[in-house]
């Protein structure tokens, strides 16, 4: 079916009646460029596209689609989206950075993790690594994990904080863990 003409009155009920592919389409489709703005302006381009898919769409059909119950057709409903989206991406953005003190990564960084893994471990997180979608991650992971370049030093090589690295890094741990077929949750 064709929702492109719909107005946001119909796509909002459409939702709230659990249309799945009426959902489908508002999220792949009709928030296409939202994800690719906030791809790009709140997680500078360093996080998967479905990740946001995923969480924006778990964040909005919480208690029954309550984000779209509130909304009062003052603006329009994309307006209203984005500025939800945006908002809610960026505490979890802050959240991400906040979780962890930097004394504790940098203790963490400054040991090496080379040795951590044994060679079969290492044959295995390379070939994880070469179905990560995500190229920065894979770098980040194959320069700490596989060939111990010191955090400072990789991130003034990515022209990032060490702060800023820990989050890509924890982001890449979290890409690295879906490649490699585990569930463990996005966020810790």
């Amino acid at each position: 079916m064709n929702y492109d003409n719909y107005s946001d009155r119909q796509i909002v009920e459409g939702i709230l009646q659990h249309d799945k592919h009426l959902i489908e389409y508002f999220f792949q489709k009709k928030c296409s460029g939202l994800f690719a703005y906030i791809l790009l302006n709140v997680f500078d381009g360093n996080i998967d596209r479905r990740e946001l898919i995923g969480e924006l769409y778990l964040f909005m059909a919480k208690d029954d689609w309550q984000v779209f119950r509130k909304f009062q057709y003052r603006s329009s409903l994309m307006t209203y989206v984005s500025v939800v989206a945006v908002r809610f991406f960026q505490k979890k953005r802050a959240a991400l950075i906040d979780s962890m003190p930097t004394e504790e990564l940098n203790d963490k960084m400054r040991h090496g993790y080379n040795s951590e893994f044994s060679v079969e471990q290492r044959i295995d997180i390379r070939e994880a690594l070469n179905r990560m979608p995500n190229e920065r991650y894979r770098k980040v992971i194959e320069l700490l994990y596989l060939k111990d370049v010191r955090p400072e030093l990789l991130a003034e090589e990515m022209n990032v904080t060490v702060d800023n690295l820990y989050n890509i890094h924890r982001r890449a741990l979290a890409q690295l863990r879906l490649v490699m077929g585990r569930k463990e949750e996005y966020y810790d």
